[in-house]
């Protein structure tokens, strides 16, 4: 049995922030030098190309979100099911990207998927709207959640502004390929991927004082 103090020193966030924030800061530091390993890919049509190899990162990311989002909402307790609605919101979006390859192997139209996914989802909100407010207090006061909106920004803002085909034709003229927004868009969606992920990890592991799984 070990002594009240220990226990207290190993449950205080504040004893391991330093921890949390090196790790952090390594995560972001590794993920950005990693999500760069498609561009080093040799161009041989036998291998997988730098867009498959883009979108295959994007769709794994978005599955490890998803499933560390559901394996967070039980400790979360009371705000627990709006921890699986998260984590169904990743699993929409790793079909989303990974819409070509489960259309192809399953026959099913991926949009079958989405239709589910958004009735379930609704029926979860509904059952438990009374915690949506303590969910978004909790989100929204965690600094995880700088990583989530930064996420958000740039797949909705950043991918869609350099993403587009006239800022680039305009800057290059003549030079102009296809390719080149579609390329800059890609790795902004796969950099958020990850910052997303860096964000759940922060949200899902932090420390809770009324974790309904902890032991005494």
């Amino acid at each position: 049995m070990g002594s009240p103090e220990l226990a207290s020193d190993l449950n205080d966030p504040l004893s391991k922030s330093w921890k949390h924030r090196l790790l952090t800061t390594f995560l972001v530091v590794l993920g950005s030098i990693g999500i760069l390993f498609p561009a080093w890919l040799p161009d041989h049509p036998r291998l997988p190309t730098e867009e498959s190899a883009v979108e295959g990162l994007q769709v794994a990311l978005l599955l490890l979100a998803g499933a560390f989002w559901f394996g967070a909402s039980k400790p979360a307790g009371k705000t627990g099911p709006f921890y699986q609605i998260m984590g169904i919101a990743a699993l929409a979006g790793a079909f989303g990207e990974g819409d070509a390859i489960f259309e192809e192997t399953t026959k099913i139209p991926v949009d079958y998927i989405f239709g589910i996914l958004a009735l379930y989802t609704m029926v979860i909100f509904l059952k438990h709207r009374k915690a949506f407010g303590p969910f978004v207090h909790e989100m929204t006061s965690h600094p995880a959640a700088g990583f989530i909106a930064s996420a958000f920004m740039m797949i909705y803002v950043m991918g869609r502004f350099l993403g587009t085909p006239l800022l680039w034709k305009a800057t290059l003229g003549d030079a102009f390929h296809q390719d080149i927004p579609d390329t800059v868009q890609g790795y902004l969606e796969l950099l958020a991927c990850y910052l997303l992920l860096i964000g759940t990890l922060n949200m899902c592991l932090a420390t809770r004082q009324d974790d309904p799984t902890a032991h005494d």
